[in-house]
């Protein structure tokens, strides 16, 4: 019986000092975050006094969505931390976005003018009421007809102004009603948006004596990252590339990110850590299917989130195709594919439409919703831009034998922007953060915040190249060697070629290989045009079969200030039939691939000048039959 009391005895003990347990509300801040290309890790720091013994620090407006596995805490001090829990606070409401705030405040304004409007309203209806009733006109001797004539108009009057002023008074009531369901209207979509349920992190921790400790908590949030983009201006071909780089950044976690030490980081999360392992391969004929949708909830154990489009790009023949670009339309959130063809892209649309692109390749456009795992097989394009092999010429240039290129005499160098903000770039094993040293505030309100994280002069090895058979426009790209040092990523690119926005090209740094190509667009400065010389083509029928004559003459003309070098390309048609001969081949000046029967001329041409190249050829073919040589 001893003992039963004893073992009684500390068990109330142990409940009485769990339940005298102190718990201290700590005031947090958000120092710092570090943004993934999917997700942040957030720091808070704070500062608590604690007294000796056990106690619950609490901290609390936690975003409500946190990895909840990511939590870590640091205390400063002889403190150990016992344990760290997490839980949801659906009491307490967030802290709403200012917008929110400015439109209730708003809506509390236009609700008391309308209260207003129908006490004034109010006032004439009884003051009608009171006209109405005494319409009467007592009296033992009767009234004059002057009198009764003054009353009569007085009432006429009064009444006319007190429907008058009502009715003006409704007219305006329904005004201010209509902005009244707008404004209800709006805070509904935006309430719909932000979670208001907050959260709190409790961290018990045991404490030897009195102190005041400074705590460092750090947890991964949802709904936000960043993605890049980038600004190429040119010149002209015999000055360097401006390129800046920069981070779109967007969240919304739950939580404002107000002056923090911004961190942008090249890792992601949300990938497997996982290290592959390879299984047997197994051929199996395929038939081309350009879009498969599939629903995430559908695949066991395969589902994407709540918030997201996953899936793999392919070829016709199924072979993965890495570095794709994925594009929501209209917008520049993006990703691409990974080494295996696969992607994943957030959205924040019930219905997307979704652009896939990649070099060499036709683009698809379709429609994806949240959960959808899509698979995209691209066909190759027909036509697609061959390699360029000519380059614009330079002031300061020089010429390299062993590659046929001008180079600047800068080319292996690169000069960093003096007016690109200040970042410091650290390189970790796996990954590289960029170090914003100016704080940023980046709001929770889904919207995308641009920052820049560096700009470079970068010498490049500038290149023409034009099929006018296919389109009579010249593009320019550029080559850039030694481009890792730049640590760029892969992403959409404003183009500005002489002042002029030439649209946006896509920056493919993960099939680059030792050199980076950039796509410059298109240079009205310089036109190529194919003509079919018709007075030197023809049609003759000779015994069973036909022969067609076909010669064409291209014109070059350079009308920049700068002299040029261009490759021009054209073709002469492949037989895939015994019937059908190709013959009597001209092509003066120019150079035959005798694989792929490609021609390629290379041009040096002065400025204001025009140059014309000619080729022919005859093809043979049976009389009855139809060919296409357009």
């Amino acid at each position: 019986m001893r003992k039963i009391f004893l073992l009684q005895g500390l068990l109330t003990i142990s409940i009485l000092q769990y339940a005298q347990i102190k718990k201290q509300p700590a005031d947090s801040k958000i120092s710092k975050v570090t943004v993934f290309l999917e997700g942040s890790q957030v720091e808070r720091q704070a500062k608590t006094p604690l007294i000796p013994g056990k106690q619950e620090i609490i901290f609390s407006n936690i975003s409500p969505n946190i990895e909840k596995q990511s939590i870590q805490v640091r205390a400063e001090g002889n403190i150990t931390v016992l344990s760290v829990n997490h839980q949801q606070n659906f009491l307490k409401e967030q802290q709403k976005q200012d917008e929110i705030k400015e439109i209730e405040d708003k809506k509390e304004q236009i609700l008391s003018l309308i209260t207003r409007e129908k006490n004034l309203l109010l006032v004439y209806k009884q003051e009608e009421n009171m006209m109405i009733k005494n319409q009467g006109i007592g009296g033992t001797n009767g009234i004059k007809a002057s009198d009764l004539k003054e009353a009569a108009d007085f009432q006429r009057t009064r009444l006319s102004e007190i429907y008058q002023k009502q009715q003006e008074i409704e007219k305006e009531i329904r005004k201010i009603e209509l902005e009244l369901g707008k404004i209800n209207r709006q805070l509904i979509e935006l309430n719909q948006k932000a979670d208001l349920s907050t959260s709190e992190i409790v961290v018990t921790v045991q404490a030897k004596e009195a102190v005041s400790t400074n705590f460092t908590v750090t947890y991964l949030v949802k709904n936000s990252g960043w993605y890049p983009t980038y600004d190429i201006r040119v010149k002209d071909i015999s000055n360097p590339i401006n390129l800046q780089y920069k981070a779109n950044v967007f969240q919304n976690s739950g939580e404002d990110w107000k002056d923090v030490r911004l961190f942008l980081s090249t890792g992601n999360p949300k990938e497997k850590s996982d290290k592959p392992s390879i299984d047997p391969w197994y051929l199996r004929y395929q038939a081309y299917s350009p879009v498969v949708y599939y629903r995430a909830d559908t695949l066991s154990g395969q589902g994407i989130g709540r918030q997201a489009i996953s899936g793999r790009i392919v070829d016709a023949s199924g072979r993965p195709l890495p570095g794709a670009s994925i594009m929501i339309k209209g917008t520049k959130t993006g990703t691409t594919s990974d080494a295996n063809g696969n992607f994943r892209l957030n959205v924040t649309n019930p219905i997307n439409s979704i652009i896939v692109s990649y070099i060499g390749f036709e683009t698809r456009e379709f429609i994806a919703s949240r959960n959808d795992v899509v698979n995209v097989s691209l066909k190759e394009s027909l036509a697609k831009l061959e390699e360029v092999v000519v380059v614009g010429y330079s002031t300061n240039s020089s010429y390299d034998s062993d590659d046929g290129w001008y180079k600047s005499s800068e080319t292996n160098k690169r000069k960093k922007d003096q007016t690109a903000i200040e970042t410091i770039t650290t390189y970790q094993p796996t990954t590289v953060v960029y170090e914003i040293k100016d704080p940023y505030t980046i709001l929770n309100d889904g919207k995308t915040y641009t920052v820049d994280i560096d700009g470079f002069e970068i010498p490049a090895l500038y290149e023409y190249y034009s099929v006018p058979k296919l389109e009579p426009d010249v593009y320019l790209t550029a080559k850039v060697i030694d481009w890792q040092e730049l640590n760029l990523q892969p992403g959409e690119a404003n183009l500005f070629f002489e002042g002029t926005y030439l649209g946006q090209s896509f920056l493919d740094v993960l099939n680059a290989g030792d050199t980076l190509k950039l796509s410059l667009g298109k240079d009205k400065g310089v036109v190529a045009k194919r003509t079919l010389l018709k007075e030197f083509s023809s049609k003759k029928f000779l015994g069973n079969n036909k022969t067609d004559t076909r010669q064409y003459e291209i014109t070059v003309r350079n009308n920049k200030s700068q002299p040029i070098n261009i490759i021009i390309e054209d073709q002469f048609p492949i037989s895939t039939q015994k019937d059908i001969e190709v013959q009597d081949k001209k092509y003066d000046g120019a150079k035959l691939n005798d694989d792929n029967q490609k021609l390629t001329w290379t041009l040096n041409m002065e400025p204001k000048k025009e140059s014309k190249l000619n080729f022919r050829y005859e093809v043979k073919y049976p009389k009855e039959k139809r060919l296409n040589l357009d």
